[in-house]
């Protein structure tokens, strides 16, 4: 056992009353306690510490060098508990820049939120990095991420956001077909074939006419004509322009989270962009 565990601070203000009072009865008034617990106190103290704190105890006190240097200590705890608590209450500056990567719609979504931030704390910049990959935390090419996944990885800490629901959409417009559809979809062989399993599904006789990397594209080429495609459903309802767009079916419903590295979960600006995403898109299952 380390000897500053052998005392607590009410064993150091017990040293310092009675350094400063001088006598028991006085110290007790300080403590407000009883006169006749100090000394059993000291006693059981000076056998904790296996040291002799007084040398009298009777009336007026003498403290031993031992208690002197703890007095000293007891002091300079003392002035840090002041000077804590006489300090203002004062969120830490949210200042730096913040890396956030994300889909590009997802993004988008979190525009308005992304302004009032950088009102609220002029001093931050948002670096953010519309992509679909996985850019990592752990190299720091990301300090914050929005993810399709049921889970963080290892290392990583956030909270669940609301599932991603996806629709099938048709331009305005398009002659309707039972099969044979133009669609758009995205690029192989990059884990897309799922979508374009979901287009023929729907559509047995699918013809692909082009392939996007981006959600928005997808929208802004649907709305013009070139195809139907597989869009979210929070993006096209935030957009009023694509309320031609015919939702034809449901989609599939992605899991979602906000990351960031453990390292970084308490930095002032890294924890107020968490929250923004968070709040944006809530989930009652955040955690």
């Amino acid at each position: 056992m380390r000897p500053s565990e052998r005392l607590d601070w009410d064993d150091l203000k017990l040293i310092l009353a009675l350094a400063e009072a001088g006598y028991v009865n006085r110290a007790a008034e300080k403590l407000r306690v009883d006169p006749t617990t100090i000394p059993r106190r000291i006693r059981r103290l000076e056998q904790r510490l296996d040291l002799k704190l007084i040398e009298r105890i009777k009336g007026g006190v003498v403290l031993t060098q031992a208690a002197d240097d703890l007095v000293r200590v007891a002091r300079a705890v003392e002035t840090g508990i002041d000077d804590a608590l006489a300090a203002p209450l004062e969120a830490p500056p949210v200042t730096g820049t913040v890396k956030l990567s994300g889909t590009d719609f997802m993004l988008d979504l979190l525009a308005d939120v992304f302004v009032e931030l950088q009102r609220r704390f002029p001093g931050l910049v948002l670096d953010l990095k519309p992509t679909n990959a996985y850019l990592s935390l752990d190299r720091r090419e990301t300090d914050v991420a929005i993810r399709q996944a049921e889970s963080p990885h290892d290392g990583l800490v956030g909270r669940r956001l609301a599932p991603i629901p996806l629709g099938i959409y048709a331009p305005p417009g398009l002659t309707e077909k039972e099969n044979g559809k133009p669609w758009l979809s995205w690029t192989l062989p990059r884990g897309v074939s799922e979508i374009d399993e979901l287009i023929l599904q729907h559509d047995p006789k699918a013809r692909i006419v082009a392939r996007v990397d981006s959600m928005m594209a997808q929208a802004r080429l649907s709305m013009r004509g070139l195809g139907c495609a597989i869009l979210p459903d929070t993006y096209i309802a935030a957009h009023p322009e694509y309320s031609a767009l015919r939702r034809m079916a449901d989609g599939p419903s992605y899991p979602a989270w906000v990351v960031t590295h453990e390292e970084l979960r308490h930095v002032p600006r890294i924890r107020e962009v968490m929250a923004v995403v968070a709040n944006r898109f809530a989930s009652k299952n955040a955690t």
